[in-house]
């Protein structure tokens, strides 16, 4: 059996990413929000049936989604870290909610195996940037949609507002450097808008709505001090701005449809 760290094209294990992602998280609280929030829209305008959630993370969508509300009858999560002993516990009280341990690579045989005709939707966010090979996670993805099913993929921005004053302080050469934090947690990639909707193309999507979500003008670190000065209300006007100014947000996204 091949090992599941080069087969998922990981440079660190699950388990190691897992811990080392929740250290350091006064801001990136805020962003999984944000990052939530982008997710919910995307269901909202394209109202699934069946979902795969790639990667659930320590706070959990299904805790913010209104499955009574909604047209939702099965909702897939594949998760290879201890996080997915957090979707087992829900289970018991969400009838829908089905689970698969692992990395997405490798469990594409199964997740079709539950929805052979292909599920509506599939939810890659906040995940194509911690794989050394980003195009297959995109197949991956593509092959669990049946023909005209819903992509969401969401990445961190290289052309955010903090990695271009980094360039401009001379602490960066490039905008797509990988900075401290992406070695520490093994992310290999940092995407723009036009490479990140290339890969999606290229993976056999089209019909792309791009968006961005929160204005970030320093480090995750420095941000979490600005908040305790100005007041975690600004999160809100934060978000908005960055929603405003999309290729320069701290994060971008992609909605797309399988051809």
């Amino acid at each position: 059996m091949p090992d599941a760290i080069a087969t998922a094209s990981k440079l660190i294990g699950a388990e190691e990413y897992a811990q080392k992602y929740l250290v350091d998280m006064a801001f990136e609280q805020h962003l999984i929000t944000a990052r939530q929030d982008n997710c919910l829209e995307f269901l909202d305008t394209f109202s699934p049936t069946s979902v795969v959630e790639v990667g659930c993370g320590p706070d959990l969508l299904i805790d913010r989604f209104d499955f009574a509300g909604s047209s939702i009858q099965s909702w897939l999560v594949i998760e290879p870290s201890f996080y997915a002993d957090l979707i087992e516990q829900k289970r018991a009280s969400f009838s829908k909610l089905e689970l698969e341990r692992g990395y997405l690579e490798e469990r594409v045989e199964a997740a079709k195996a539950r929805m052979p005709e292909g599920f509506d939707a599939v939810l890659l966010s906040g995940l194509l940037h911690e794989t050394t090979n980003p195009q297959t996670m995109l197949s991956a993805a593509n092959a669990l949609l049946r023909p005209g099913g819903a992509l969401l993929v969401s990445v961190p921005n290289a052309l955010s507002f903090h990695r271009l004053l980094g360039v401009e302080m001379g602490l960066m050469q490039s905008p797509t450097q990988l900075s401290e934090r992406n070695v520490e947690l093994g992310q290999p990639n940092v995407f723009h808008r036009e490479t990140l909707e290339k890969m999606v193309v290229e993976a056999g999507f089209g019909e792309l709505a791009f968006s961005g979500y929160m204005f970030k003008p320093f480090s995750n670190g420095q941000m979490g001090e600005v908040l305790d000065i100005v007041g975690k209300n600004t999160i809100e006007g934060l978000v908005r701005l960055g929603q405003r100014f999309p290729e320069n947000a701290a994060e971008i996204a992609v909605f797309a449809r399988k051809l």
